[in-house]
């Protein structure tokens, strides 16, 4: 697979996370809150668009970013109780774990041995 492609698809998925968040993730007093709605949702979608932009930029250290993205999904959604509230939640998580899997790869194939240019 070429760079170009593993980065689409890693920004791609870092695009589904920002729609994602405006999906269902907790219940609050009965109370449906989407991502949009809860703490941890706007900091993701933030992490998210700056994704996307260090990865427009062709910084390698984007995996970093989506991790941070994939830690906090991953937390919250272990965390719930409920399996079907958390639809949104979970669709985020599997896309930044997905994003995370294709920067790293993207930052390993890249790798060249010493004085091949």
């Amino acid at each position: 697979m070429r760079a170009a492609v593993r980065l689409r698809v890693a920004e791609v998925a870092a695009a589904v996370i920002v729609f994602s968040a405006f999906m269902p993730w907790a219940v609050d007093d009965g109370r449906t809150l989407r991502g949009i709605q809860v703490g941890e949702g706007q900091l993701v979608i933030l992490t998210a668009i700056v994704t996307i932009a260090m990865i427009r930029m062709g910084s390698r250290l984007a995996w970093f970013a989506a991790g941070f993205s994939a830690a906090v999904l991953w937390r919250e959604w272990l965390s719930g109780g409920e399996f079907i509230r958390s639809l949104g939640l979970l669709t985020s998580a599997l896309a930044a774990t997905v994003a995370v899997v294709f920067l790293v790869w993207n930052m390993f194939a890249e790798v060249r041995p010493p004085g091949e240019d």
